[in-house]
């Protein structure tokens, strides 16, 4: 691989370039930074501060990667960003180094982050995560692997979200998210992230261990404390992981989202199930007749 740098982009001396690193037009890459091999950095992207970027790692048009913290007082480049490999970081993204020298802002590997996403100071994104267009991360979050962000999320500091959980767009994050949970609206579980697990090969028989779970935690109506006891009760490792999830946060989890009988049959019941309702097919069927009202 040969490494192609655009006439017109800026590369400053002191920076370290990987083999088959790729720079567009009117980029600029500040010392401090190393790109490790096949990185490709597009037009107008701006890579400044103590940042590492991991080989295979996509640089989308307009990124700004490694400012420094928006926090008031801080006019010094001090802290760290560490981005790892075969990540997709799409354009206009914005990702910031950590306020402590000691410490830094981490991206994992596999990674895809769309347009116009925001990385505040001292995150720990970890791998497979995806974040669609729009999310905001504030400072000090916690991105377990495989968490899924829908567009124009936004997420409060300090939040944790764990393994293999789905949030909806337009959600306001302020509690942690527990792994393997679906969330919508203002930080409410709705469910689980069943599409996400079967995706990663979970078996039945731990998906069912997941769905006891779920059910121990928020259909039961019971004290935390209570819950907890019933599911250490459970023989799986992944609902030891909500387990020791649960008893780290410091935010407190999100709470279960109390819905009525047309939220239950679009949510707990299967496909199959909801189109034998009747109530379902009455509401589908008005729905068809004020669609078709609508566009005479």
């Amino acid at each position: 691989m040969s490494t192609k740098i655009h006439s017109k982009a800026i590369i400053d001396r002191s920076a370290q370039l990987g083999e088959g690193v790729i720079v567009g037009a009117y980029a600029i890459v500040e010392g401090g930074v190393t790109l490790g091999a096949g990185v490709s950095v597009n037009p107008l992207a701006h890579i400044k501060g103590n940042t590492t970027i991991g080989e295979n790692t996509f640089i989308g048009t307009g990124a700004i990667i490694g400012e420094r913290p928006q926090m008031l007082g801080l006019h010094e480049d001090t802290g760290k960003l560490f981005i790892g490999k075969e990540n997709v970081i799409r354009e206009y993204v914005t990702i910031h180094t950590s306020t402590d020298p000691e410490k830094e802002t981490v991206l994992g590997n596999n990674n895809y982050l769309m347009g116009f996403v925001h990385i505040a100071h001292d995150c720990i994104i970890k791998n497979n995560v995806v974040m669609c267009n729009g999310t905001l991360v504030a400072g000090h979050a916690h991105l377990d692997d495989y968490a899924f962000l829908s567009g124009n999320v936004v997420v409060h500091q300090f939040v944790r979200i764990g393994k293999s959980a789905m949030v909806g767009g337009l959600s306001r994050i302020n509690q942690d998210v527990p792994p393997f949970m679906m969330v919508i609206g203002d930080s409410r579980v709705w469910g689980l992230n069943l599409v996400g697990l079967k995706r990663r090969g979970y078996r039945k028989e731990e998906i069912a261990n997941i769905r006891k779970a779920f059910n121990i935690l928020y259909r039961k109506q019971l004290t935390l404390k209570s819950a907890l006891a019933e599911l250490e009760q459970i023989p799986s490792e992944s609902v030891k992981e909500l387990i020791v999830f649960i008893l780290a946060s410091k935010r407190g989890i999100c709470p279960a989202k109390r819905g009525g009988l047309g939220e239950k049959l679009f949510l707990d019941y299967p496909y199959s199930l909801r189109t034998k309702i009747p109530a379902y097919f009455a509401l589908m069927s008005s729905h068809r007749r004020m669609h078709k009202l609508a566009h005479r």
